[in-house]
């Protein structure tokens, strides 16, 4: 595929990630998708029952102001993106409750594209800095 076919899908991934539009975001993976948000107790994820079941939830723990990519690294089949992630926590986000506070940290898709479709999303958090800011004080 070629890199602007793979950010096309992906930044219909990430508009719908923004827009809580599970169906469309479902929409841009395979069939047999791999789905896995690093450290997420449910881990690694194929179906899409599930993974459209990952994302409510996340939609309910999460509300986006602005999500800035940063850099892209592209391969014959793979991209990834290194961005800003920018918003606020109106319920609970990795078992902190984030009473609406503003959150905002780094975050690094890995991608893999077959077919017109992700067939992988790889997705890291930085935990750090998201427990810095939510963590009650000492």
């Amino acid at each position: 595929m070629t890199q602007d076919e793979m950010e096309a899908i992906f930044d219909r991934h990430a508009a719908a990630e923004a827009g809580k539009d599970v169906e469309t975001l479902l929409d841009t993976l395979a069939v047999d998708i791999e789905h896995d948000i690093v450290g997420d107790p449910a881990g690694v994820l194929h179906e899409r029952e599930a993974i459209g079941q990952r994302y409510r939830a996340l939609f309910e723990s999460l509300d986006e102001d602005k999500f800035e990519t940063l850099k892209r690294y592209y391969g014959d089949d793979f991209m990834v993106d290194e961005s800003h992630w920018y918003g606020r926590v109106p319920g609970t986000f990795l078992g902190i409750p984030g009473g609406n506070r503003p959150v905002d940290f780094r975050i690094l898709h890995v991608c893999e594209f077959r077919d017109g479709k992700m067939s992988r999303e790889n997705v890291w958090l930085d935990v750090a800095a998201i427990v810095q800011q939510l963590a009650p004080a000492q």
